[in-house]
């Protein structure tokens, strides 16, 4: 009996045998063809709207639709996520048609579609202003019920089956960020079983168990994803966001809003950090279903009310240093909110939210050039991170020269949740540096990330340095810098004595400001 256990555990364990041309999962992997998937992909909910019946948002015409796909995958895109609800196929007269549509102008492009198949939310729904909750994940959902004319199982049953041999279809995702709230949907039911389990996640975890089954009953090809934002919602907080995700669903999912200044959002309960780890546990992949940096971004990550060149920039920088970390801790996949047709500083942008990242074409946004590396390397390409300042020692790092102040900081972090603070005060030319030089020597490229504030003037700037074997410095060259995050790079040139005795990087600041730039993940 033990070892009858024993092989069932394994064949649930080990995904089925990667069918050509779908989306698979190999353990902690998405995979593709055979080889690992990683992606970077856009949001946009309105895209199925594709007439005034299906309206959710603003109609997006075939022509929108295509610029919008078009420049996604310009921009480093392989994904889009977008809404498949009921709604729009009853509108549409009980058709198909909204969602035709958009797989087959993602197909034309070699782009794949997440489809979501039910909002948490009322936002495209025919629910009377009703949230979803713990009644219809336990048993309404089964019902027709919350406007439908058709059950919301039955629906998706229905979906699954029509789209089973689309291989534009990279996963199917149950819900629009699920949760099993009650009382008017104002708090979560935590009374515990035997196992010590919450009734609200036992809830959630049924509710995802018996969709993912059945889904892959009626579609044996896609993965299924149950849709969670991960950051302590009603059935999925702290540990209980294992549990869930430990069932039928093939992979986690995480939502990273609110939280610009830090690249791996950690509480200690329920932010990204815990959630890859808790992934890794069960063995399953983890995506970014939705990110979002507001284009208006200020340094302490909150709005300043105007989107200007400087702004999307340092939302640009953000949204590196996120990307990166995320893909160095084992993310598969990132899909930011969310790609639009207007400008980046557009009225509309301005009035929607401000998270669109519009063409550069219309208004020049480096998130675009951002996605477009992300999509070549992945956070790859630095080298290894030899100074990451997570600990509260600032790396080994020194004061090589003049008047600088040095202290681990969380203000702003690059990778992960904290950086090094360079204080400077009065005019000169200061410098830090570290005696950790090993691996690097005549020929390595050495990458630092410098953070500066909207308070520094233009001419703060900075030079990258090493010292060789006898401590005589050679210097690159003065580095201008953008609000916000930069990547300075320095080759240590042929000729050079080795070994090498510090690697370091001057502030330059010939006028005088008082402020601290903000050192991070300096690697090689």
């Amino acid at each position: 009996l033990a070892l009858a256990i024993a092989m069932l555990t394994l064949a649930l364990a080990v995904p089925a045998a990667a069918q050509a041309g779908y989306v698979q999962r190999s353990g902690t992997n998405l995979t593709l063809d055979g080889s690992q998937f990683r992606f970077v992909g856009h949001n946009n909910y309105q895209l199925t709207s594709d007439r005034t019946a299906t309206q959710c948002g603003r109609v997006i015409g075939d022509t929108t639709l295509g610029s919008i796909l078009d420049d996604a995958k310009n921009s480093g895109a392989k994904v889009i996520r977008t809404w498949f609800f009921q709604s729009y196929y009853r509108n549409a007269g009980n058709s198909y048609t909204p969602f035709d549509r958009v797989l087959n102008a993602a197909a034309a492009r070699g782009l794949k579609v997440i489809p979501v198949l039910v909002n948490h939310y009322s936002d495209c729904e025919p629910s009377a202003g009703n949230e979803k909750d713990e009644g219809f994940y336990d048993y309404g959902y089964k019902q027709v019920s919350w406007g439908y004319p058709q059950s919301y199982r039955d629906f998706a049953y229905n979906v699954a089956a029509r789209y089973k041999n689309n291989e534009t279809v990279a996963f199917w995702q149950l819900v629009n960020e699920a949760e099993t709230s009650y009382n008017d949907q104002q708090s979560c039911n935590t009374s515990l079983d035997a196992n010590g389990h919450q009734r609200s996640a036992n809830v959630l975890r049924a509710f995802a168990d018996d969709m993912a089954t059945l889904l892959k009953a009626s579609d044996p090809n896609h993965l299924v994803s149950l849709g969670t934002i991960g950051a302590g919602q009603c059935g999925a907080g702290g540990a209980e966001y294992q549990y869930v995700h430990s069932g039928s669903v093939d992979l986690c999912e995480y939502h990273d809003y609110g939280d610009p200044t830090h690249s791996l959002p950690d509480d200690g309960y329920n932010r990204l950090k815990q959630r890859i780890d808790q992934c890794n546990t069960i063995g399953k992949p983890l995506f970014i279903g939705e990110a979002a940096i507001v284009a208006d971004v200020a340094d302490n990550g909150g709005s300043s009310g105007s989107i200007t060149s400087d702004s999307v920039q340092r939302r640009a920088g953000f949204i590196d240093a996120k990307m990166t970390a995320a893909y160095k801790n084992g993310v598969d996949g990132y899909a930011l909110w969310e790609k639009v047709p207007d400008a980046t500083n557009s009225s509309y942008n301005l009035n929607n939210g401000r998270y669109g990242i519009g063409p550069s074409s219309l208004f020049s946004d480096p998130t675009n050039s951002v996605t477009t590396q992300q999509a070549a390397s992945f956070g790859g390409g630095a080298g290894t991170v030899r100074s990451g300042f997570e600990d509260v020692t600032g790396g080994g790092w020194q004061v090589a020269w003049g008047t600088v102040s040095l202290a681990n900081s969380t203000t702003q972090a690059w990778g992960g949740f904290k950086s090094l603070s360079l204080g400077v005060s009065g005019a000169g030319y200061p410098a830090v540096r570290t005696l950790s030089t090993s691996g690097a020597g005549v020929g390595t490229k050495i990458t630092y990330r410098v953070y500066k504030p909207a308070s520094a003037p233009s001419s703060v700037g900075v030079k990258p340095y090493i010292s060789n074997n006898g401590w005589a410095q050679t210097f690159g060259s003065d580095v201008s810098l953008s609000y916000g995050w930069n990547t300075v790079t320095f080759t240590v040139p042929a000729g050079i004595s080795t070994p090498l005795q510090a690697i370091g990087l001057q502030v330059n600041n010939g006028g005088g400001w008082t402020g601290s730039l903000y050192l991070d993940d300096v690697s090689w």
